[in-house]
């Protein structure tokens, strides 16, 4: 150190380094409070294939450069990105088995742990998976206590494999962590060299997406452990000692300790970066970010100066999760993708690339020989091109003079399709707002040329390192994601005294309309003061997480708040997501504060030396894992994508076998007749495809050969449902024996009790009570004789015998959502066949909509079961709506999901009181948009060719609004966009004139309205019966209604009901009017085309 540097003061600087696919970049930032942040040296150096050494080499030439021009530094902190650990799970190296605890009781061992990885995945990391006690209920009950005796006997079996990473994941452990915690003291004091994840840490409500992600965390554990210390050694060797942070996918840091503990947070922080990055270089808070690697392009939303975070589930490699991450859509675009000329004609850009090889395969780096040479391994590139057009200045621009102008002019439109179709992927309106292209591809576009939805085009100073730049000045955060029960939170009797007051003000001539909104205008004040005082609440846990995480208090800023109102659920549930974002606290910085001089140890090698550079490996991925190197990803996850499309197989006695792609397409299928609501099908998609794999035997007959031979009048079939809160089976999942205890109940309701008329012949030991005209009984358990045995079901045509009733096959309540593909797995469980129809046609939020007892049919008798064995009966009762109401609550003591089978149906009325071919018209509709995705055909035009369909407009969703009313999620969703004109639209078209529409909902969608300039609803475009459903615009994938957020792009889609949904009768019940709305006329959609059976008539 010279005399000159010893009589200054260090300066403090950060780095920020960002370990890409492609290159490693780096960057020095000053740090002195009080004069912001100022870019000192930059640098690339090509990805390492040990990761460490090409972060040693990018961080000795940024801190060589930046002393050289500012004299004496000091290090305070080294901030790193990294995609080290997706890759390393795409790879499936280096990762660690992993064995899971579930915290369930009796609840949710139907679906066990690993049970969607990919095979590949899952045959590396798996350990053992364990259900013991524990869990609570949505409303703060325990299912079970934990039992420490019972922890200790399965830590023994896991030491026994040898296996040291455990998971730990309780039902509803996100708003009640204190079992898991318990659980991780007992492995602590039993198992103390075992490393512990517990997945309230990782993920939010969801839980085989929450247990998926911790999973992901615990297996990569050592490998983060081994990384960091590497990046330490790397940093050490070259004369830095300070602290190392990890940045996060949501834009934030955490220090080395907590990435180690929680590495599954850094997966995809590269994009993050980039956009930080480029929020600080352009001092914007809304903007469209595209940052232009080397091999891939990500394009994600700036607001508020954070990414958009995802607000559904996100695949990792193939794995659904649901922790934070970056909203972000990845193309295969970058500096050294090739191009090429397909043989349908045209070019093609990428999505494969030269990568790191950039040098050994472009022509501006080769020679004029090598170029002319076939096997030279010299390959046209999107550099050559952008070299050729006068775009940028790399290597030898002479050895592109020969391409054709036309051929650059069309591969460089290719370029900017690309990245506008990318852009509108992801846009939240139509309002044009400005680009910001960062990374070392930006000048691949051709910024003279307006650009489709972009108000301006920014390239700002040090585009090239934006995400080493956005490593570096990553703050601290804290996240909260719970379920409050607001109710819990104010005065109840101060509120049912409001009630009462209101309704006694309406006198006695009062509409049940004009009493429910009193009621809700009542309990609005003290809603909403218990609904301010709890988003305040967790505002402040939010905070004071991110202070545990090493954030200065006087620095906190809320960024992102949101709350949900849950349906179904007592004490008006609602879920509040929260999100507090600081600068790290940090002594250096200021004058008083000691400072550590930087200064480079002797020896060091050169990071330009080819004899320290580690092989390097060719990117073949992008930040979640989705491959480049071919349509068929091998890791993408046991989805529809790895199964050959098929038609149904039926047998010689004309049954359709269902098949794991059956259910794929009936589980989009019932997406799209959910009509916003019914519950998520997955779990359901989950089961029945384990019980496909397992050889299972799931049957489905048409009604017409059911009928054939039988005994119309004795011959009967039992509907199968879930009841309860769609989130609360998110959560719990099932124990796979709800529904089958509830069939098995009502077996024994007729064969023990001799049911008859409402009436149970035999009551000994079993207590009916009456109330409101409902004779019930709260858990029906009656003496079984010795010789009594639970029917069991046989193959077909044999059926089960219950007293002098038949009961030859399962009926499924609503085609649409969670319960379309219930009646699957009882069919396979009883071995019953289930009938190719249903009772509404669609998903309809409530049980009197059921169309046997639209029709007159006797609504019981009726059973409900839960998963630790209680058995409610409704023996008789007036009417549905009582059957409705009365297990309504009794869910809500079951803890707000239960089993449902409901009154039998006789074989004489299926034809005449039922849905016919509901699951053929399920199977055609995923069939045609699962084809349709697999060929890169347009999902909604397949939609329309096999239904008459409407697509009524495809836009973005402009604004959402929810309440919770009356255990319903209520809401409205405004859209905009144009016109739907067919395969080739775009939405952003200039000519064509925007429409505004305003959805109704309340948990499913009921009305569409047009709206004018003064947003005022002018036309009625579809109203219930008909089905109306919101699809990604780009998949077709389904939304329900409460994953409905603003900035989507979507199509809204208009499907017929089917008749006998739509006849005077049933419009009584599921029209306009009972759902609130005598003003509107139901005008048909028309057209509807009954499915060709699929199993044989």
């Amino acid at each position: 150190m010279s005399a000159a540097e010893g009589s200054r003061r260090p300066l403090p600087v950060i780095v920020g380094v960002d370990v890409g696919g492609t290159n490693t970049d780096a960057v020095v930032i000053s740090k002195v409070k009080g004069q912001g942040h100022r870019v000192l040296a930059e640098d690339k150096h090509l990805t390492t294939s040990d990761v460490t050494t090409g972060v040693r080499n990018a961080v000795l030439t940024v801190l060589r450069r930046a002393k050289q021009d500012q004299g004496p530094l000091s290090v305070t902190q080294v901030n790193i990105g990294t995609t080290h650990f997706v890759n390393a799970v795409v790879q499936q190296k280096g990762l660690s088995r992993v064995s899971v605890i579930r915290l369930c009781g009796p609840a949710s061992v139907a679906v066990k742990p690993f049970s969607d990885f990919p095979p590949g995945l899952k045959s590396v990391i798996f350990g053992s998976t364990h259900f013991v006690k524990g869990g609570y209920r949505v409303e703060g009950r325990e299912i079970e206590s934990v039992d420490p005796e019972e922890i200790r006997e399965v830590l023994e079996k896991v030491k026994t494999k040898g296996v040291t990473g455990i998971v730990v994941c309780g039902i509803f452990a996100p708003t009640r962590p204190d079992q898991e915690e318990q659980v991780k003291k007992l492995i602590k004091q039993f198992y103390p060299e075992a490393s512990v994840t517990l997945s309230h840490t990782i993920g939010h409500i969801g839980l085989l997406e929450r247990e998926n992600a911790a999973i992901l965390n615990e297996c990569l554990k050592k490998l983060c452990e081994k990384t960091v210390s590497g990046f330490r050694r790397a940093l050490e060797e070259i004369g830095t000692s300070c602290p190392i942070f990890l940045t996060q996918n949501d834009g934030t840091v955490i220090n080395a300790q907590q990435a180690m503990e929680a590495p599954v947070f850094t997966l995809a922080s590269g994009p993050t970066n980039s956009m930080r990055g480029a929020a600080f270089l352009c001092n914007v808070k809304d903007a469209i970010v595209v940052d232009i690697g080397g091999t891939t392009t990500d394009v994600g939303v700036l607001k508020n100066r954070f990414p958009r975070e995802a607000s559904t589930d996100v695949r990792i490699s193939g794995v659904r999760t649901n922790f934070r991450m970056p909203d972000v859509h990845s193309v295969g675009l970058g500096g050294g993708s090739y191009v090429t000329k397909p043989k349908a004609g045209g070019v093609a850009v990428g999505p494969l690339s030269a990568g790191y090889n950039l040098k050994n395969e472009a022509f501006v780096f080769g020679t004029p020989e090598a170029n002319r040479d076939p096997s030279s391994g010299r390959w046209l590139t999107a550099t050559d091109v952008a070299v050729a057009a006068g775009l940028m200045e790399l290597g030898n621009k002479d050895l592109v003079q020969h391409l054709k102008a036309d051929e650059v002019s069309a591969a460089l439109q290719r370029i900017k399709t690309i990245v506008e179709d990318a852009i509108d992927s992801v846009r939240v309106s139509d309002e044009p707002l400005p680009v910001i292209l960062v990374g070392g591809g930006s000048k691949l576009l051709d910024q003279s040329q307006t650009m489709k939805g972009v108000s301006e085009i920014l390239l700002p100073e040090h585009y090239g390192v934006a995400n080493a730049i956005g490593a570096a000045l990553s703050q601290v955060s804290g996240n909260i994601d719970s379920v409050v029960v607001l109710e819990r939170m104010l005065d109840a009797q101060a509120m049912e005294g409001k009630v009462e007051e209101a309704k006694r003000r309406l006198g006695p001539d009062a509409t049940q309309k004009d009493v429910d909104e009193a009621v809700r205008t009542a309990r609005m004040p003290f809603l909403k003061e218990a609904r301010d005082r709890a988003i305040a609440q967790k505002c402040d846990d939010a905070r004071e997480m991110a202070v545990k995480a090493g954030a200065a208090p006087g620095t906190l800023v809320i960024v992102e708040q949101e709350e949900v109102g849950l349906s179904y659920l007592p004490g008006s549930a609602t879920r509040i997501k929260i999100k507090a974002v600081g600068d790290l606290a940090d002594p250096q910085g200021t004058d008083s504060a000691p400072v550590t001089l930087w200064t480079e140890p002797p020896g060091v090698p050169d990071p330009d030396d080819e004899t320290v550079t580690s092989r390097l490996t060719k990117q073949t991925t992008s930040v979640t894992g989705h491959s480049l190197t071919s349509e068929a990803d091998p890791n993408a996850g046991v989805t529809w994508a790895d199964l050959t499309p098929s038609r149904p197989h039926v047998d010689a006695a004309g049954e359709w076998i269902v098949s794991e792609w059956d259910v794929e397409c009936m589980a989009v299928g019932a997406g799209i007749l959910g009509a916003g609501g019914g519950g998520n099908p997955n779990v359901a998609r989950v089961r029945a495809r384990e019980a496909v794999q397992q050889g299972e035997r799931i049957r489905i007959v048409s009604p017409e050969k059911l009928i054939r031979g039988a005994d119309l009048e004795r011959d009967i079939t039992v509907t199968v449902c879930f009841m309860g809160a769609p989130v609360v089976l998110y959560e719990q999942t099932t124990s796979g024996h709800e529904t089958t205890d509830a069939f098995r109940c009502l077996q024994e309701v007729y064969s023990i009790g001799g049911y008859a008329d409402g009436r149970l012949q035999n009551a000994d030991g079993v207590e009916i009570k009456v109330k409101d005209g409902v004779t019930y009984i709260d858990d029906y358990q009656p003496p079984r004789p010795a010789a009594a045995s639970s029917a069991s079901g046989g193959e077909s045509g044999e059926g089960v015998t219950v007293n002098t009733r038949r009961v030859v096959g399962v009926l499924c309540v609503e085609a649409g959502g969670m319960n379309s593909l219930e009646p699957l797995m009882v069919s396979a469980q009883m071995g019953l066949p289930t009938l190719d129809a249903d009772g509404m046609g669609r998903a309809f939020p409530m049980l009197q909509m059921f169309l046997p007892f639209i029709h007159g049919i006797d609504p019981y008798p009726t059973a409900m079961a839960d998963d630790k064995g209680r058995r409610a009966v409704i023996l008789h009762s007036q009417n549905a709506r009582q059957v409705e109401d009365h297990f309504r609550r009794v869910s809500m003591e079951m803890g707000s999901a239960a089993g449902l089978a409901v009154a039998p149906v006789k074989l004489a009325d299926v034809m005449t009181n039922t849905v016919i071919r509901s699951f053929s018209r399920l199977w055609r509709i995923g069939d045609a948009i699962l084809r349709a995705r697999r060929n890169k055909e347009s999902p909604i035009e397949a939609l329309l060719a096999v239904e008459s369909a409407k697509v009524l407009v495809v836009g973005k969703i402009r604004d959402v609004s929810r309440e919770t009313s009356g255990a319903f999620n209520r809401g409205r969703v405004y859209v905009e966009g144009v016109a739907y004109r067919g395969q080739g639209s775009e939405v952003a078209d200039t000519d064509q004139e925007l429409m505004k529409l305003v959805l109704d909902f309340q948990n499913e969608n009921l009305v569409v309205r047009r709206l004018d300039q003064n947003l005022v609803a002018v036309d009625t475009l579809a109203v219930v019966p008909d089905i109306i459903s919101i699809v990604d615009a780009e998949t077709a994938e389904p939304i329900p209604t409460e994953e409905v957020r603003y900035g989507q792009r979507v199509a809204v889609v208009i499907l017929p009901a089917p008749p006998p949904m739509a006849t005077p009768r049933a419009l009584e019940v599921v029209g306009p009017v009972p759902f609130g709305y005598p003003e509107v006329r139901y005008v048909p959609l028309g057209g509807y085309r009954e499915p060709e059976p699929l199993a044989p008539i």
